[in-house]
């Protein structure tokens, strides 16, 4: 009697590996952090500025970079908000549009 674990017409995938986003080595189950849908190893989840280690607790982060928390609040206390932050165009450099107002006389 054959045993088959899969029907003949099923293929066997391996399953894909996961990489981190930070060295693109594979990441296995015991060594993975997942912070902003992104996949690291612990050891690589580390702050963009003072590359300090960091934990899921101990983070945070702004368009795909990770910092800790006294950097974050340091680069964010430098503009005074989050849009003059970071590389952003200032609202103060904005063009407005002004809006013509059009009134009909009889």
């Amino acid at each position: 009697m054959r045993w088959l674990l899969y029907p003949p017409e099923q293929k066997f995938h391996l399953p894909v590996q996961e990489r981190c986003v930070s060295c693109l080595k594979t990441v296995y189950p015991l060594e993975k952090h997942v912070a902003n849908q992104q996949i690291y190893h612990k050891t690589c989840f580390r702050c963009a500025v003072c590359s300090t280690k960091l934990s899921l607790g101990t983070y945070a982060s702004l368009h795909g970079n990770i910092y800790c928390k006294p950097h974050f609040n340091q680069l964010f206390k430098s503009k005074g908000n989050y849009d003059e932050g970071f590389g952003h165009r200032p609202h103060k450099e904005t063009p407005k549009v002004r809006v013509k107002t059009v009134t009909k006389t009889r």
